[in-house]
């Protein structure tokens, strides 16, 4: 528990709250775990689970944030090139791994609020739903209850950089 009162409060230093949020590639980091997204084991398969892994300089970690409108994002996977979501009339539920769709207003989007301590509060524009690590092998949609496993950084990252 030490260890993730850390990396939150390191954050927090670190990060700038009057810092407007750009398009670009970002690794997108739990503040509870301290691991990054990825679809799991790097599986380019619709429908593959996006989990948590320790940081490493790979595309499968990396996303590109497309600009939806006011604080909207769609996300896309530099290594599958694909996006995720997770949508039910239940939370939690599974975020998964889908195809990256041509069609613009066919894509997943995500509005990134900035939190008072630097982090990110993801949540799907349709459900309304909020990325969340279950665990660190379950990252699932749910409810905004303002916990750390709900709360992400966002570590811009040069895809220039990247391997695998």
């Amino acid at each position: 528990m030490i260890l993730t009162a850390a990396v939150c409060v390191t954050a927090f230093f670190m990060s700038s709250a009057d810092t407007p949020l750009v398009a670009g590639s970002y690794q997108i980091r739990n503040c509870k775990y301290g691991d990054v997204l990825r679809p799991e084991n790097a599986n380019n398969a619709d429908g593959t689970h996006i989990v948590l892994y320790p940081a490493q300089p790979w595309k499968c970690m990396t996303w590109k944030l497309l600009p939806a409108g006011d604080s909207k994002f769609q996300l896309q996977n530099h290594f599958t090139h694909k996006t995720f979501e997770g949508r039910t009339n239940q939370a939690p539920v599974d975020v998964v791994q889908i195809p990256f769709a041509r069609d613009e207003p066919k894509r997943p989007a995500w509005r990134l609020e900035k939190l008072h301590n630097g982090f990110y509060q993801i949540t799907d524009v349709i459900t309304g739903q909020s990325l969340t690590a279950s665990s660190k092998d379950t990252v699932t949609l749910a409810t905004w209850e303002e916990k750390p496993e709900q709360q992400w950084e966002l570590i811009e990252t040069d895809p220039a950089k990247l391997t695998m």
